[in-house]
C-alpha cells in the first residue's frame, strides 16, 4: 500500500510538470531573431598579428574570389592604409599583409566587384606592429 502511495505522489509530482513555463519576454525568440538580423554584418573579417605580418580573414556570402565557383559574384579584396602607404589587391578569402612598419596602422578592407565597384561591404581596424 505504501508503494502505491508513493507511486501516486511520484506520477503526480511528474505530471504537474507537463506543461511548458512561458519563456520571459527577455528571452523570446523572436527578439532574438530580431537582434540577431539588426547586427548582422554581410561580411566577417577576422585578422591576427604575428611580428610584422597580418593575417587576414574574409567571409563573405554571396561573393567569390575565384572563378570556379558559379552563381556568386566575382569580388576582389582592397587593402589600404592611410598610415603605412599600402594599397593592395587580393584575389582570395585569405591572405597575409607582410612588410608592415612598426607602428599603428589603420587598415581599410573592402570588398569590390569587377571595375572596383565597391559592394558596400568594408571594414577598418587597428594593428600594431611592435
Amino acid at each position: 500500500m505504501k508503494k502505491m502511495i508513493m507511486l501516486a505522489i511520484a506520477l503526480l509530482i511528474l505530471s504537474g510538470c507537463k506543461e511548458k513555463m512561458p519563456e520571459p519576454e527577455s528571452f523570446s525568440f523572436a527578439k532574438k531573431v530580431e537582434a540577431a538580423n539588426r547586427g548582422q554584418k554581410p561580411v566577417s573579417i577576422k585578422h591576427m598579428v604575428q611580428g610584422n605580418q597580418v593575417y587576414i580573414e574574409c567571409i563573405v556570402p554571396g561573393v567569390t574570389f575565384t572563378s570556379e565557383k558559379k552563381g556568386a559574384k566575382k569580388g576582389k579584396i582592397i587593402v589600404r592604409s592611410n598610415t603605412g602607404n599600402l594599397y593592395k589587391e587580393y584575389h582570395t578569402a585569405a591572405f597575409v599583409i607582410k612588410g608592415l612598419p612598426k607602428g599603428v596602422h589603420l587598415l581599410n578592407v573592402e570588398i569590390v566587384g569587377k571595375n572596383n565597384q565597391s559592394f558596400g561591404m568594408k571594414e577598418q581596424f587597428y594593428v600594431t606592429i611592435q
